[in-house]
């Protein structure tokens, strides 16, 4: 299982998933069966949970596996013996209609929301979930929260740092202004699904740039 903060990356989610199930089939040998004794070969899962996901996916989950389809005839064969590889892709959207949220989208969007913090989470999580907090889970969702916001305030300083380099000649306070709303504005964009090219051209900084303001 693997979190990805954006949907669309510089290579597709499902062909990564695909390549990271066929690596788990491939690390079986020896470990689940040896030699020939392929029925022993168990079927694995490649779970990503793709957060700020554009409007046009919204709150939506899809899985792809290995199907049959009988082209000449039929070969009588159970499923279970070449079903062996799933890619699950969740896509995540606080703000798509409450019409197009599963109770599973539900849930996560309140668990990973960047903006709520963990007292409001631990609320929702108990009203609308019946998720009762044992101190170890509550003390890990605390963790969590305080994890996403330290990532969004070193963004903003890697933006503030870019902007006060850049404004020395307007002065220091014009460029960390400009810092400040550069790092606001990235981070707005990403959170908006746009990628590393388009938040490049809206912003006119370079893509490394783009990936400083947004590296973890």
């Amino acid at each position: 299982m693997e979190a990805q903060k954006k949907f669309y990356q510089k290579y597709h989610i499902v062909t990564r998933g695909i390549f990271y199930g066929a690596r788990m089939l491939s690390e079986q040998l020896d470990r689940e069966f040896t030699a020939s004794d392929y029925d022993e070969l168990k079927k694995v899962y490649s779970i990503w949970i793709c957060m700020n996901a554009p409007k046009h996916i919204g709150n939506a989950m899809s899985e792809y596996r290995i199907a049959k389809q009988d082209l000449i005839g039929a070969i009588p064969e159970q499923q279970a013996n070449y079903d062996k590889l799933s890619v699950v892709i969740i896509c995540l959207n606080e703000e798509a209609p409450e019409g197009n949220c599963a109770k599973l989208h539900g849930f996560l969007n309140t668990l990973l929301s960047p903006a709520m913090d963990a007292a409001e989470k631990e609320r929702l999580l108990a009203e609308n979930y019946g998720l009762v907090m044992e101190q170890e889970l509550g003390k890990e969702l605390r963790q969590m929260c305080n994890l996403s916001e330290a990532i969004e305030e070193r963004g903003i300083k890697k933006g503030l740092k870019r902007g006060l380099k850049q404004g020395k000649a307007q002065g220091r306070a014009q460029g960390r202004a400009q810092g400040i709303q550069l790092a606001k504005a990235v981070i707005r964009l990403a959170g908006e699904g746009k990628n590393e090219e388009e938040i490049s051209a809206a912003c006119h900084i370079t893509v490394n740039s783009v990936r400083e303001i947004l590296s973890d």
